[in-house]
């Protein structure tokens, strides 16, 4: 071959090597803004759901239009029930951009993206780029922890929290070249453990001592107690923490029995929330909420005796996962977001499992995912109509047409991610692809949940209260008490004769938002310039044949809206 050859093959190498990077430098970039795009898009869609995130909405708002940054307030009743970092960021959004749905849930999307970064960084520290990238795709993108990040609950903050602080104790501890950054990274790790405590109590502390201590009976040896800054970093717990639980407890003497006693020890003792479920309900929440990560996780006891005999930041995160899963199946209240502090540490877990397949195993799993994904699909698509507990509002059966196209996009994502390993040779392409097509049908599903969640949602009955309103008209609930209401109207409703189990222990905090009798409410009715309500509509036989007079607005699915008529005026039979 000729010089003059040799170098065109050489220069059209270097080209091609340059094209090759490029695209390579494009997609690096490229990749994480598009996830990131549909990770914030849509989270002013969907209403407030009722109870919880009206709830904690209300609070916010109430927090933001008083000026009090220290006693939460529900409908103008003290609200104990949850710790104050979540309102505070809440609040400090509203003012910012303004009170609406969608800043109502900016901060718990904002925490989990807190806990994806900070997954896959610790990944990436510890296994390597690549396994950091797999570890913070696959939480971004799995079911359970997609939802909590755009349900306004306490429960994702403080899983963010827990996670940030578990990233940063096993980088400092098992990451050999973090040694001279040991201690500032402990302390970041206990400050978090604080915020962890301020967005939901003692399982901010109680969860990773336990998690350590079973890890040393493990390991048979105290020694990694030596290495995480242990006075210093208790100090700065109850430096960052401590304050507002003071404060609260000296302003409000009953604070103390309330959230300490009543809304831990008892919750987690004994069934008084009727939020019982069987020992295994963790287990399905967790297999499901995976998905459709849960198909790399191993399905052998002789792949988990691996991880057992693996290095010791496996084991760490193996006792993380095992306490968490084992303190909440014991606990007699369960909820589905509890289990949330899990999925960081299974993410790394899958995402290190998924470094150690070869193309064609991870080819059989992309199929698999694939197969899972046609079954749940003809499983929606044959479902009879909705559950029963959400056939009375509304017909499910648009949303679980969604569900089962959404399913089938995933199946086809699976095939082209199978395309992707076995004919490129791009295996971190593959596993991006998966990531970004289950990130789009989560979001796609709960775009569409809209019309559902807004009949379960405080919108309809708003939408007949506002044109009977002034700014002198007084706000009823009669046995139909929603907690969005308030949020939605921007201003307090008055509760008649009914016993919500978040209002009661803060009654006597505002006595006349609270109306103990029906014939209390008719005379205060009857007394009022204006006034609208939501009513059950089983009471209005009651009210017309006591002739009280009002107007039948219209009626929502959690209740009947009447108006107190001006003066003059008939009232509506």
């Amino acid at each position: 071959m000729s010089p003059l050859v040799e170098l065109d093959c050489t220069t059209g190498q270097i080209a091609a090597d340059d094209s090759r990077r490029s695209a390579r430098a494009w997609l690096r970039y490229a990749l994480p803004i598009a996830w990131l795009s549909v990770w914030f898009a849509g989270l002013g869609m969907r209403p407030l759901g009722e109870p919880d995130e009206g709830r904690y909405a209300e609070v916010a708002r109430e927090m933001f239009a008083s000026g009090d940054w220290l006693t939460p307030r529900l409908d103008g009743f003290n609200f104990f029930d949850k710790p104050i970092l979540h309102y505070w960021a809440t609040s400090f959004f509203f003012t910012l951009f303004g009170v609406h749905e969608w800043t109502a849930r900016l901060w718990v999307c904002l925490t989990g993206l807190l806990a994806i970064v900070v997954a896959g960084w610790a990944a990436m520290r510890l296994y390597g780029e690549r396994t950091g990238w797999v570890a913070a795709t696959a939480l971004g993108s799995t079911l359970l922890f997609f939802a909590g990040a755009r349900i306004s609950t306490m429960d994702m903050s403080v899983a963010a929290f827990l996670s940030v602080a578990i990233g940063l104790f096993m980088v400092a501890q098992f990451d050999p070249a973090a040694e001279p950054q040991r201690v500032r990274l402990n302390l970041l790790g206990w400050a978090s453990l604080a915020l962890a405590v301020l967005s939901k109590g003692l399982i901010g502390l109680v969860l990773p001592a336990m998690a350590l201590l079973a890890f040393m009976c493990w390991e048979r040896s105290a020694g990694i107690l030596r290495r995480m800054t242990l006075g210093w970093g208790l100090a700065a717990v109850a430096a960052i923490s401590a304050p507002w639980f003071i404060a609260i407890c000296i302003k409000h003497p009953d604070f103390f029995d309330y959230f300490f006693i009543r809304e831990h020890f008892r919750r987690f003792l004994t069934g008084a929330d009727d939020r019982r479920q069987p020992a295994w309900f963790f287990l399905g929440v967790v297999l499901l909420g995976l998905f459709p990560w849960v198909a790399f996780l191993p399905f052998r006891l002789a792949s988990w005796r691996k991880w057992c005999a693996a290095g010791r930041s496996e084991r760490f995160l193996l006792c993380w996962i095992v306490v968490v899963l084992v303190f909440f199946s014991t606990s007699h209240s369960k909820l589905p977001f509890y289990i949330l502090p899990i999925f960081p540490g299974l993410a790394i877990l899958v995402a290190r499992r998924i470094s150690m397949l070869t193309d064609r195993e991870l080819a059989w799993r992309f199929l698999s995912i694939a197969v899972m994904a046609v079954a749940l699909a003809l499983a929606a698509l044959l479902h009879p109509m909705g559950t029963r507990h959400l056939s009375q509002y509304t017909d499910m059966h648009p949303l679980l047409i969604w569900f089962a196209r959404g399913l089938a996009a995933l199946a086809g994502v699976s095939v082209l991610c199978i395309v992707a390993l076995a004919g490129w040779r791009q295996r971190q392409l593959a596993l991006v692809l998966l990531g970004l097509g289950a990130l789009c049908m989560w979001q796609l599903l709960f775009m569409n949940a809209g019309e559902v969640a807004g009949e379960l949602s405080a919108r309809p009955v708003v939408r007949l209260m506002l044109p009977q309103m002034h700014d002198g008209t007084e706000v009823f609930t009669v046995h139909a008490y929603l907690r969005g209401l308030p949020f939605s109207l921007q201003r307090l409703v008055t509760v008649v004769d009914e016993d919500p189990a978040d209002i009661v222990p803060g009654r006597m905090s505002r006595p006349d938002g609270f109306v103990p009798s029906l014939g209390a409410f008719e005379a205060r009715w009857s007394a009022a310039p204006s006034a609208v309500a939501l009513v059950d509509p089983s009471l209005l036989p009651r009210l017309r044949r006591d002739e009280l007079p009002m107007q039948v607005v219209g009626s929502a699915p959690s209740g009947t809206v009447i108006r107190r008529p001006a003066a003059g005026h008939a009232a509506g039979r």
